[in-house]
């Protein structure tokens, strides 16, 4: 079974927990409350359960909307950083000049081991990256004593110039979202509702017992899931989806192989 399948029914499986549990605790509200004779009131609480659904459901929806953006922006920004290190070493390559092309490499090694080391344990805890950043700052060491023979070397050194800013910037915006977590307040009423949500269908004076269960465990079901996959994304280095360092390698290995 692959990862992503093990993922989801680990998620699935717990949901599924959560349900029987909050079943067997309406069961126990029906009985020790007495809700089966609140069936009177059943108009009024519809009216409310409708208006506060709506409102609740759109809620949730943007922010599972809004983690999984910052999720994805982070995989692409780690995505380009990746590929801008191999650019940045191949622009050296024009200069003809050994010396320096080993210098880079020497450089963007260090900086990729020093990634693939910290495997991004440092930003799933809230830190920055300290011995990458000091590697980074190596490579534009490299940059700033690049020789300039000629015109052509002139053209070559604008470019690497112009690819190590945006290369530098790409880090900043990776290391930034990666540091992103949902404001715990927003975590606070999204918790507090959301009990609040399960509470009123666990009183619902339903007719149907039965039909009671099925309603209160599909409902718990549900947002279980969805909260699960909100804290997972929250934090894209922790949990059953990850964001992993496999671009740096492949970088590094496109280095090794083609150059």
């Amino acid at each position: 079974m692959s990862v992503s399948r093990m993922c989801a029914v680990r998620i699935l499986l717990k949901s599924f927990g959560v349900s029987v549990f909050v079943i067997a605790l309406t069961y126990a509200f029906r009985n020790y409350l007495n809700t089966g004779s609140f069936i009177a009131d059943a108009g009024g609480i519809s009216v409310f359960a409708s208006i506060y659904g709506t409102l609740y459901g759109i809620a949730v929806a943007l922010v599972l909307l809004e983690v999984l953006s910052e999720f994805n922006k982070t995989s692409g920004l780690i995505d380009r950083e990746a590929t801008g290190l191999e650019r940045l070493f191949r622009l050296t390559l024009y200069f003809g000049n050994n010396r320096l092309t080993e210098k880079m490499r020497v450089c963007v090694k260090k900086y990729i081991d020093f990634v693939i080391k910290d495997n991004f344990e440092s930003l799933a805890s809230g830190k920055r990256e300290k011995e990458s950043s000091k590697a980074f700052r190596e490579i534009a060491d490299v940059v700033k004593n690049i020789k300039i023979a000629d015109d052509r070397n002139s053209v070559v050194f604008h470019h690497v110039v112009h690819h190590y800013g945006d290369l530098s910037q790409t880090r900043t915006d990776r290391i930034t979202y990666s540091l992103t977590r949902l404001p715990v307040p927003l975590k606070v009423f999204l918790y507090s509702t959301s009990l609040f949500t399960i509470f009123i269908t666990m009183v619902t004076p339903f007719a149907n017992m039965y039909y009671g269960f099925i309603t209160t465990g599909a409902l718990v079901f549900i947002i279980s899931t969805i909260f699960q996959i909100i804290e997972d994304l929250d934090n894209p280095f922790m949990g059953f989806w990850n964001i992993t360092t496999e671009p740096f390698k492949r970088a590094w290995k496109h280095i090794e192989e083609d150059y």
